[in-house]
């Protein structure tokens, strides 16, 4: 008996599953590569932007005026004073004498025992532009009440009272919270029972507080010239330089050099050898090309690498002998190098050069043209192809969703078919049979 393949037992799914696949192969194959290419540039787009952004950042600190018109203060070693130079001060050299000193006023009392009752009634404090009333009463009109008092209303400003306990007793001691004559304290007291005078002070009138310290402006001179302050630290004596005066030395003169500070203009320069070195790393990494393996890196060819590695070495090229003054030299690939003590020496043979080339109008300013040219969120070449690179992968995606869906789609055609194939085959099979056995019938039939 002939039968007709192994009817009802066709592996549908497994047919359709590798009919599926064989649909799904190319085109698959065809948007994985798709994506593969462009994360590999978004990848390549990131590393650009990471290292432009370093060497934007680089320039700005280069080329800002904190670096470029750095300085420092120096003065001897048993100086009788400190000093310290912004950026922009003039270089040069400062004879200081140190005359007085700033002091701050200090008033003390008698001696009392320490808890005895002083008297009330209202102490008026003045000290500079600070007048604080204390009222005084039963309450508190031992010394330690009259001291809280005062540091209360005076809340850390102006004034501070305290208790100073000697062999004699306890005094109250009131301290001016800043120096120079303006702060000089003037305490009088008035109303309640007439004990508080005890603490009164008036230069004028005799009675009442000792003047334990003066109130006395700070005195020095520079070059032969006086000038008296409030304050041991003197801000604006000489432009741009603070001096803050330790001892006073009538008579005893000290020098004051202020001179560009080669150290963070050299630091800066580090800074920026080292971004730029990566950048064009980056570059090279993004494009290059591997002759052994013949693979070609996600931007090889592409024209925004080769115009911005172009323009990166010719702004260097126009500014090579410039460089070469402070120490820098630029090597066949292109990176640079920085020989620290040629850069000192170059700054000290002239102390210009270094604003003069790294000005916002001058290399610094035009490789900073290039990394914004690159790396401006708005309209930067970064930007843009990020913009596109984005909308391409959202493209992929939906191309991926479609594909998926078609062959949802031929997956139940192919099911449907091969369903419908496999009930025919039984009904043939089941046809066939039954002929079989009509003819085998008849053959029974003929040979009886």
């Amino acid at each position: 008996m002939t039968t007709i393949g192994n009817v009802g037992k066709l592996d549908v799914m497994t047919m359709v599953a590798q009919l599926v696949a064989a649909d799904r192969a190319q085109p698959e194959a065809r948007i994985a590569g798709k994506e593969r290419e462009v994360n590999a540039q978004i990848s390549a787009i990131g590393t650009l932007r990471s290292a432009f952004s370093a060497l934007g950042t680089a320039i700005k600190g280069l080329s800002s005026g904190e670096n470029l018109s750095a300085r420092k203060a120096t003065v001897p070693a048993d100086a009788n004073f400190s000093a310290s130079a912004g950026s922009g001060a003039a270089t040069g050299r400062y004879q200081i004498e140190v005359i007085a000193l700033a002091s701050a006023h200090k008033l003390g009392s008698a001696a009392h025992a320490a808890d005895a009752a002083i008297g009330t009634g209202t102490l008026t404090i003045t000290t500079g532009d600070t007048t604080l009333e204390v009222v005084i009463d039963e309450s508190n009109n031992t010394l330690a009440g009259i001291r809280d008092a005062v540091n209360a209303a005076a809340g850390g400003k102006g004034v501070s009272a305290t208790i100073v306990t000697g062999d004699d007793g306890a005094h109250l001691v009131f301290n001016a919270l800043g120096t120079g004559s303006a702060g000089a304290l003037r305490i009088a007291a008035s109303g309640g029972d007439g004990g508080l005078s005890a603490f009164a002070f008036d230069p004028d009138v005799p009675g009442g507080l000792a003047e334990l310290a003066a109130a006395s402006d700070a005195r020095v001179k520079v070059d032969g010239i006086e000038r008296s302050s409030p304050s041991n630290t003197v801000a604006d004596l000489i432009d741009k330089v603070s001096i803050t005066l330790t001892k006073a030395e009538p008579g005893t003169v000290r020098e004051l050099r202020v001179e560009g500070d080669t150290g963070a203009q050299r630091s800066a320069v580090k800074a920026f050898v080292s971004a730029y070195n990566a950048a064009l790393g980056a570059l090279g990494q993004v494009s290059s090309y591997n002759a052994a393996n013949k693979t070609a890196a996600a931007l090889n060819g592409d024209a925004m690498v080769r115009n911005t590695t172009r323009d990166l070495r010719n702004i260097l090229g126009d500014g090579v002998m410039d460089l070469k003054a402070l120490g820098i030299a630029i090597a066949k690939d292109g990176t640079l190098s920085l020989d620290e003590a040629a850069f000192d020496k170059g700054l000290a043979d002239d102390p210009g050069a270094a604003a003069r080339l790294f000005g916002a109008d001058g290399m610094a300013g035009r490789l900073d043209a290039v990394v914004q040219r690159l790396v401006d969120p708005d309209e930067g070449l970064l930007a843009g192809r990020t913009a596109n690179l984005n909308a391409r992968t959202k493209a992929l995606a939906a191309q991926r969703s479609q594909l998926d869906f078609r062959m949802s789609q031929a997956e139940a055609r192919y099911r449907a078919q091969f369903t419908a194939l496999d009930v025919l085959l039984t009904s043939l099979q089941t046809s066939s049979d039954y002929l079989s056995q009509q003819i085998a019938a008849l053959n029974n039939n003929k040979t009886t």
